[in-house]
């Protein structure tokens, strides 16, 4: 790398302006040493700090300088490992070990190498550093319930019950792993109120859907045959822990499209053509967007599935007893049910603490998913298990579902239009209508990572959407967590986003350009 491309862009600050903010000339530079081939293609650029202090100009401006070079294809970041030049586009690519594996020209995204799992890590650490810098933030960026409208009361009263009748033999090892029978009582009216095919032996409670996830992916590793790479097809954006998990256990994903409706047919199809053996939908109240299938959407995701009968099938219903909407499931086609696993979690809901999933599959696949789990925890504590059945048959549990159930609601609907008239309409709600988040995409030059930067001076924490994609390069979305945003911090979160979009570099690209 070359000390003159960087002695031009210091000595940019000492030239008459001329009218362009100071980042886009220092952009200039950069870029067109980049054409040029004096920044060779795939080098790292110095970080931001490196960069702000060899230049002598703040943060802010290196950030959007990097920001104009991403845009005009010139440079990729990716998290933990910083900015690297991009070959100009039309110019021959050269081979590193960022290339995907190939390219499909009908896929949302690239198919990208497993093992990567860098997803959460990214958020945690954004998370903690804002958190540092603004202590009294409020903080929309983690994905959980507001806890006051948690059913804490009847929690209580479930785990006395369970502990009350609690015997010394059950403390022992069971000689057979089953699901406690007064859990599968309270379960089965839930799903078929919920159109979710179910029978008593079908149901298989694991320790959380993360653990659902990676019993899965060692199932698909035992069928797998030859040398291929075991391929997942995941919801873009979608749920970041879900794909960390697919590409810790040696899967490799391709994305698929979302709209209000879930993912578009078309994007299942070329997932399939992709070779994607597993697929995992969330049919309602979809994180971080809040779609939701409709059930012609429903339908025409079977169609396609249909015709590839070696496909499992994953349906994370995350968010059953507090949703909205009820779409159904694929397990109710005859065509699918054999390779459908369900699984209703309830940490959103009813406590993130009670580690507990409900996995409803076909005989022989719950078959295989009982012996993986014996090799992992073993079971899942009775005890817990029966807390859990106890939560459920309490009255209070549905009044308080219910109450969260509006409130979410309502909170997602007032914050979504307070943001969309603060600012004027170039921010609003972009898909989905259920849930606790808020799907936000920015319009032409703004970047989440700014956006997020400045919002948190003024006092609220939001995610950007890197994390929520298959692989980086994504900074024209935010997510922010609706559901625990009560009425009086709503007017103050519109006016940080219409503030931050008036002050942020390139505000008149953002209006003029479509």
């Amino acid at each position: 790398m070359s000390n003159d491309v960087w002695e031009r862009a210091r000595e940019i600050r000492k030239v008459a302006e001329d009218g362009r903010p100071l980042y886009e000339r220092i952009a200039n530079v950069l870029s067109d040493a980049i054409r040029s081939g004096e920044l060779a293609d795939g080098h790292r650029l110095p970080t931001v700090r490196e960069l702000a202090e060899l230049l002598q100009i703040s943060a802010t401006t290196v950030v959007s300088a990097y920001n104009r070079l991403r845009d005009d294809g010139l440079a990729v970041g990716e998290v933990g490992r910083g900015t690297f030049v991009s070959h100009p586009a039309g110019a021959p690519a050269v081979a590193n070990d960022r290339q995907p594996l190939h390219i499909s020209a009908n896929s949302s995204s690239l198919l990208i190498p497993a093992s990567i799992a860098w997803r959460r890590r990214a958020l945690a650490s954004a998370e903690t550093r804002l958190r540092l810098a603004f202590p009294e933030a409020v903080d929309l960026m983690r994905g959980g319930p507001d806890p006051a409208l948690l059913p804490t009361t009847a929690l209580r009263r479930a785990w006395r019950a369970a502990a009350d009748n609690l015997t010394v033999a059950e403390l022992q090892y069971p000689m057979r792993v089953e699901t406690d029978p007064t859990l599968v009582e309270q379960l089965l009216p839930r799903l078929e109120a919920d159109g979710v095919a179910a029978g008593p032996d079908e149901i298989l409670i694991t320790s959380s859907t993360q653990q659902l996830l990676a019993l899965v992916v060692e199932l698909l590793h035992t069928d797998r045959t030859g040398s291929d790479p075991v391929i997942a097809a995941v919801e873009e954006p979608g749920y970041q822990t879900a794909m960390d998990t697919f590409e810790r256990g040696g899967l490799h994903l391709v994305g698929m499209p979302l709209d209000d409706e879930g993912v578009r047919p078309e994007g299942l199809e070329a997932a399939l053509a992709n070779g994607a053996r597993l697929v995992l939908f969330t049919p309602r109240a979809q994180s971080p967007t809040g779609s939701s299938w409709t059930t012609e959407r429903k339908d025409q995701l079977a169609e396609v599935l249909a015709g590839h009968p070696d496909v499992w099938i994953v349906e994370d219903d995350h968010f059953a007893e507090a949703s909205t909407s009820k779409p159904g499931s694929l397990r109710n086609d005859p065509r699918l049910r054999a390779r459908v696993i369900y699984v209703r979690s309830f940490s959103k809901c009813l406590a993130p603490d009670l580690r507990m999933a409900a996995a409803v599959a076909d005989d022989d696949v719950r078959n295989r998913l009982s012996l993986a789990k014996s090799f992992a925890d073993g079971w899942t504590p009775r005890t817990a298990q029966r807390a859990l059945a106890a939560l459920l048959a309490d009255p209070e549990t549905d009044r308080a579902l219910e109450l969260a159930r509006s409130t979410y609601a309502a909170r997602r609907s007032s914050l979504g239009a307070l943001i969309q008239e603060c600012t004027g309409g170039v921010i609003a709600p972009t898909i989905g209508a259920d849930g606790l988040h808020l799907w936000f995409s920015l319009p032409a030059g703004g970047h989440a990572g700014e956006l997020v930067a400045e919002t948190a001076r003024a006092g609220f924490l939001l995610a950007g959407a890197d994390p929520f994609y298959v692989g980086p390069g994504h900074d024209r979305s935010i997510r922010l967590n609706a559901g625990v945003a009560p009425v009086e911090v709503t007017a103050g979160v519109a006016q940080a986003l219409a503030n931050t979009l008036r002050h942020l570099p390139g505000r008149s690209e953002m209006v003029l350009t479509p």
